[in-house]
């Protein structure tokens, strides 16, 4: 049975805020999601009902049939138009996907992100800084400094406009949010509210005024002949996928580790002990790297996916029968439950950095995706966190700071912000 998703757009707006809220709930009570997910490993056949895969082999099988269960299912979500995210297998994406990886190479993002991280703990261990914004005050900028090459000799152009003062934090503040409000549609998908369909569209808008009229700047930058029209479609893509994604997945990471305080304690002693060698020890980044990556298998950004079904078509539900899919619907993917499937994953319940995954290893990056269509810049947005945790580590203890209303707040599936402060010696 298809996935019964309904028409957002048809519904009234009190039932379509309901749902959205409903939607953004879930997202930040993962816990929900997971035990709901654990059903549908148990009983398979309840999920194969509503088209719902939640066991690791289930996920994993439909994830590698990319004709049989498509991406197009992301298109309608694309506030700034095509990305070879919901793209169907073929030349274009071939091509786009060619050219991303390309830019990705040219990228020194550990060099990068440990040099920026390093200024802002700096920043933000002087004396009278009593707190500060995880998201607007650090991640946002060492995602920034990290990703921001991707665009070459054109890159201060893209942050800042033509012409634009590069020094000019208030010009790339307000690129950091287009984008930021593009991602977000993403993850809202289609039950978003019209209100923020409506400032996805406008930021959007933007965003493509700003590359097309750096289109040629781009092309010479990246020094390639393709088309104008391929030139602003990756480059649109590579502005407002990687960076705010990035920096959600960072606030996460905290968000978890801050609830784990032996875990945490336990890396800023390590942190501690090694003073400045700190940037420089391979054994600790590897450590922390580690953290990064068990911390995301408990809060992954995309806890549930979903993928197009074009024809009739079934998947083994891992239980004693197969799913029935008809063609024109949709299938969800409980990537959460499969994180977390003890069939696959040993002692799957335990946080446990370092374990072995006994040949489940592409499982362990399930958040970025699997098989062919895994996304390509998950080794950077790891490297990338993994600088700025270890920044935040080299600092005095950090709790969220509460003398400022709540010290997390919501723009929808989006934190937009979180308030730490430094603890007294």
């Amino acid at each position: 049975m298809k996935v019964s998703t309904g028409n957002p757009d048809a519904m009234a707006p009190g039932v379509r805020a309901l749902l959205y809220g409903a939607f953004c709930w879930l997202n930040r009570h993962i816990i929900v999601l997971r035990g709901f997910g654990a059903v549908l490993r148990y009983w398979p056949f309840v999920g194969a009902w509503f088209g719902l895969a939640a066991r690791a082999s289930a996920v994993k099988a439909v994830l590698t049939r990319t004709r049989s269960f498509s991406n197009t299912t992301h298109a309608p979500d694309l506030a700034a138009g095509d990305y070879l995210i919901a793209m169907d297998p073929g030349p274009t994406y071939a091509a786009d996907r060619a050219l991303v990886e390309a830019r990705l190479a040219v990228l020194n993002v550990q060099a990068d992100a440990d040099q920026k991280a390093q200024k802002l703990v700096a920043k933000l261990t002087q004396p009278g800084v009593k707190a500060f914004d995880l998201i607007e005050d650090y991640l946002m900028w060492i995602v920034f400094h990290a990703i921001q090459p991707v665009f070459g000799a054109a890159a201060d152009d893209v942050a800042v406009g033509k012409g634009g003062n590069v020094r000019d934090r208030g010009l790339q503040r307000q690129y950091l949010l287009e984008i930021r409000y593009v991602a977000g549609q993403l993850l809202g998908g289609n039950s978003s509210t019209l209100r923020v369909q409506r400032r996805a569209e406008a930021c959007a808008d933007s965003l493509r005024a700003r590359i097309e009229g750096l289109n040629s700047d781009i092309q010479k930058a990246w020094g390639v002949s393709d088309p104008p029209e391929d030139i602003q479609r990756n480059a649109m893509g590579l502005a407002w996928i990687s960076h705010p994604v990035t920096v959600q997945s960072g606030a996460l990471v905290v968000q978890e580790l801050l609830k784990r305080r032996k875990v945490y304690d336990d890396l800023r002693s390590m942190a501690d002990a090694r003073k400045s060698a700190v940037w420089t020890d391979p054994a600790f980044r590897k450590n922390v790297r580690d953290h990064v990556l068990e911390l995301m298998r408990f809060r992954p950004i995309f806890p549930l996916m979903a993928r197009d079904v074009p024809r009739d078509t079934e998947f083994e539900t891992g239980g004693r029968h197969n799913a029935v899919c008809p063609g024109g619907g949709k299938v969800g993917l409980f990537s959460i439950a499969a994180l977390f499937d003890p069939l696959a994953v040993h002692d799957s319940g335990k946080f446990c950095p370092h374990r072995d995954w006994k040949g489940e290893e592409g499982l362990r990056w399930l958040m970025f995706g699997y098989g062919p269509r895994q996304c390509p810049a998950k080794n950077h947005a790891v490297e990338i966190l993994t600088s700025a945790l270890i920044g935040l580590l080299t600092m005095r203890e950090l709790r969220l700071a509460r003398d400022d209303g709540k010290p997390i707040t919501y723009d929808g599936p989006l934190m937009s912000r979180m308030r730490l402060a430094p603890q007294e010696k």
